[in-house]
């Protein structure tokens, strides 16, 4: 259920490019298309090209929103080590002036 918001999240964000979308929004389409590459008389193996892109648009939906919107389960993935500051001294001065 979670992966389907961040479908939805993604596919909304006016922020992500639409060459980004399109890794979802194809596959997306070709599940829901009545067309597949092969076909139903084949002993119903139909379902699998179907099943198949399913596993391949949840990896891609994986991909990208990590990459978009980081690793929300466990955010301190999301930091960059560059991003990190760490022993730093510093002192508050409480400036009445500021008033």
């Amino acid at each position: 259920m979670n992966k389907i918001f961040l479908v939805f999240k993604f596919l909304f964000d006016k922020q992500i490019p639409l060459k980004e979308k399109w890794w979802i929004i194809i596959p997306l389409i070709y599940i829901l298309s009545p067309v597949d590459l092969i076909p139903m008389p084949i002993l119903g193996f139909s379902v699998l090209d179907d099943l198949l892109m399913f596993v391949y648009l949840m990896s891609i939906v994986s991909e990208k929103t990590k990459k978009y919107y980081g690793n929300e389960k466990n955010p301190k993935e999301n930091l960059k080590e560059k991003d990190i500051i760490e022993n730093v001294e510093y002192e508050i001065d409480d400036d009445e002036d500021l008033k």
